[in-house]
Parts: C-alpha cells; structure tokens; sequence
C-alpha cells in the first residue's frame, strides 16, 4: 500500500521522490506511454519516465479495489485530472511488485485509453 500511496500522492503534486526511492535499482517496468513503450529495465529510465509524468501529469486517484498475490498486488484505480493541460478521466490498474520493501516491477494497465467521462 505504501507504494500506491507514493504513486497517489506523485500523481497529484508531481513530486515522485518518495516512490522512486523505492524502487530496486534493476527495476522493471511497462506502462502504456508513447516513448517509454515495451518492457524497460532499471531505475534511470524510471525516473524518466516519472520526470515526464510530473511535467505532464496532475490528476486524483481513487482506489477501487486492492488484489494481492505472492508475486505482487494490483491496484483498480479511478483517475480524473489533466494531462498536458486537458481534462481527462480514466480507469486504470497497476501492478506492484515487491521484494524486501522495495519495488523491483510495476506495469499499469488502461481500462479506457483515451478517457472515461
């Protein structure tokens, strides 16, 4: 929960400091974003990837729904905010996986690209 926590709080103010140091330096990752498509590996390109959420990116997540398993816990999340400036909405899961407090994978899945209203 404290990594989603993180991700809520990075969502909404741009500061992502506290997520990112969670992450395990060999952290992998995949996201539905132009640019960082396909499966990426370490930290570094993590870190790209959320500078470009805080430049882009202002928005509120609620939790709808938590599942855990052995191998990580996903989040159903309901999003509304602004991106590059525009109105958007959407749902949305993310993947957390965990490894001795530390986030070695996280993949996030749309629910409705292009927004839910």
């Amino acid at each position: 929960m404290t990594a989603m926590n993180h991700w809520i709080t990075g969502a909404a103010t741009g500061d992502w400091s506290r997520l990112i140091g969670m992450l395990d330096p060999a952290v992998t990752f995949h996201v539905p974003v132009e640019g960082f498509a396909g499966v990426r590996h370490g930290a570094e390109d993590a870190v790209r990837f959320f500078d470009w959420l805080a430049a882009s990116v202002r928005a509120d997540l609620v939790v709808q729904a938590v599942l855990a398993g052995e191998s990580g816990v996903a989040f159903e999340v309901r999003v509304a905010g602004t991106m590059r400036g525009e109105p958007f909405a959407q749902r949305l899961c993310l993947i957390f996986e965990l490894h001795d407090g530390r986030v070695t994978g996280f993949r996030e899945y749309l629910a409705w690209p292009g927004g839910l209203r």
